[in-house]
């Protein structure tokens, strides 16, 4: 950590340092949220095992014959997840926590036909680094941060100090390497740290097809080898996409060909290894691709800021960015999309939600939906999508909605009352200060949606509501603003407050308010009310 320490530094990062022992009484310093944006921990591997091994000795106690290495799997794994509720309990709520993994020696310690992956301390280590991941995974503030791959991307001979002291000791030299990784750790830090606050997060990938997602044109082929066209980059393409899509990213198919032959050599060439049911919209045809594009948006209900948009045709590229100037785009060199795809900041998540995990599922049901629409009146309608809702109270960060709440709070745009973006540090802190927030689940007859709209309330004031995009012209905005007003009164208040700013991006709920019979008070720039609007007959609570 010395080391990391200095080169943080040098680089002029903004860091301070705090030196502790790994024991299970060390002090571990009293920290305000307000004053850092996360903490990054190092465990000390020597002192973790020196608890669990025979007679104290964590260094060199694995060349030992009698080591019961199961048990002391367990009981350093057990030790290890006490220290991390141990710091942790002791860290302020909200504050974003970085467990490095420890260094891994060399898989080669008992020699090179010696059993190295097992009952070995190259083994060990990698199931303690095993065990801290699947301890934090279940924080949701509290994130594991790898670090072998840096070495095996840097290099360690000249970093690691295994090559020239005992194992166990697990740390870095001075060196070119050393610097390198350290940067590499520190650069890690920073982007996690924006992945937290969702920096312009991409939320839908639209691709095309041909010389995309499979080497050349489809339709001038005499015949299709589905190996010679998907080998190589393309494969490695399609597995970024479908990564992208377990995070909750949708994907959408745009390409200028014939819609049925297209659909048969798509499946000839992928099988049942990328499917066009992974994809929440498909639009093959011979239109501008602006066109399609905007066909696309209006089923999955996104503004163009959060799309990407990726062709081989700069011409394409082109005719697409002059329609959406805000929609950022990938062409050139297809061997490096799948790096960008899986790694850059804009793709990644902190937390996949049971709903991002479903969101093209989700998708299609609103397609569904609005498909059945289109065949009777609103008020038929309505009623036939047997609409459900439950609303549950999240007053801490220990309710199990909470994660998916922050989630929903920061990434929803178009109706979001007031556009704030909250950290995990001001919203814990919010609601022990006596906020309340109210958070909705509903499903119809097409598919269970998850929690999809929240209001965060403040004695009599609404300070905040947003409601996802899926949900749109269901009502669902009045009925948690009925059980909002409701609880407001039950505690005591005559007259309800609703707050709104004007974020560019929120036009879907400029009028909510005064829709809702709310009064302008232009002295204190909010909106006045005094009666709930009834309960919308179609839902069910």
């Amino acid at each position: 950590m010395e080391g990391l320490l200095q080169t943080a530094l040098a680089a002029s990062w903004p860091v301070k340092h705090y030196l502790m022992d790994s024991g299970p009484h060390d002090h571990v310093p009293l920290l305000s949220a307000e004053d850092f944006d996360g903490v990054l921990v190092q465990l000390t591997l020597r002192s973790l095992l020196s608890m669990v091994a025979e007679n104290g000795d964590g260094d060199l106690f694995h060349l030992r014959a009698d080591v019961d290495w199961s048990d002391l799997r367990e009981r350093a794994g057990q030790q290890l997840q006490n220290q991390v509720q141990r710091i942790l309990a002791a860290l302020p709520d909200g504050l974003p926590v970085f467990f490095l993994g420890f260094l891994e020696p060399m898989p080669r310690i008992n020699g090179l036909l010696g059993r190295n992956r097992q009952n070995s301390l190259y083994a060990l280590i990698r199931h303690l680094n095993d065990a801290l991941e699947e301890a934090l995974a279940v924080q949701h503030r509290a994130f594991y941060l790898e670090l072998n791959d840096l070495r095996l991307h840097y290099g360690d001979s000249t970093a690691y100090d295994g090559y020239v002291t005992h194992f166990t000791h697990g740390g870095m030299r001075s060196s070119r390497q050393g610097d390198l990784i350290h940067l590499g750790i520190l650069e890690k830090v920073q982007a996690a740290l924006q992945i937290l606050r969702g920096d312009q997060q991409v939320k839908l990938i639209i691709t095309d097809l041909d010389n995309t997602l499979w080497k050349g044109v489809l339709a001038e082929l005499d015949e299709i080898i589905p190996l010679e066209v998907t080998e190589g980059w393309p494969l490695g393409y399609a597995e970024a996409l479908l990564a992208c899509k377990a995070r909750g990213i949708l994907l959408a198919i745009c390409s200028k060909n014939e819609d049925i032959s297209t659909r048969e050599n798509f499946a000839k060439v992928w099988g049942s290894r990328l499917r066009l049911e992974d994809f929440c919209a498909v639009h093959i045809s011979w239109q501008p691709k602006s066109q399609a594009i905007a066909q696309i948006l209006a089923e999955t209900n996104l503004l163009p800021e959060y799309v990407l948009f990726i062709d081989d045709n700069p011409l394409e590229i082109a005719e697409v960015s002059h329609a959406y100037p805000q929609m950022r785009t990938l062409s050139g060199d297809p061997e490096q999309w799948r790096h960008l795809l899986l790694y850059a900041v804009e793709t990644q998540v902190a937390h996949v939600s049971a709903e991002s995990a479903r969101r093209t599922e989700l998708v299609q049901a609103k397609k569904q939906r609005d498909a059945a629409a289109e065949n009777m009146d609103r008020a038929a309608w309505l009623e036939s999508l047997q609409l459900t809702l439950q609303v549950e109270t999240v007053t801490d960060g220990r309710h199990p909605r909470y994660a998916r709440a922050l989630e929903l709070l920061n990434k929803t745009n178009q109706f979001n009352t007031t556009g704030r973006r909250w950290s995990d540090a001001e919203l814990q802190n919010w609601l022990a200060a006596g906020g309340v927030l109210l958070a909705v689940s509903t499903q119809d007859r097409f598919a269970p949606h998850g929690l999809i709209a929240l209001a965060l309330l403040q004695s009599n004031a609404i300070m905040q509501m947003v409601l996802s995009c899926r949900v749109f012209g269901l009502g669902i905005e009045t009925a948690l603003l009925a059980e909002a007003v409701r609880q407001i009164q039950a505690g005591g208040h005559d007259e309800f407050l609703g707050h709104f700013s004007a974020t560019g991006r929120n036009d879907a709920c400029r009028d909510f308010w005064p829709e809702q019979g709310l009064v302008w008070d232009a002295e204190q720039s909010l909106w006045r009310g005094s009666v709930a609007p009834e309960w919308p007959t179609w839902i069910r609570p």
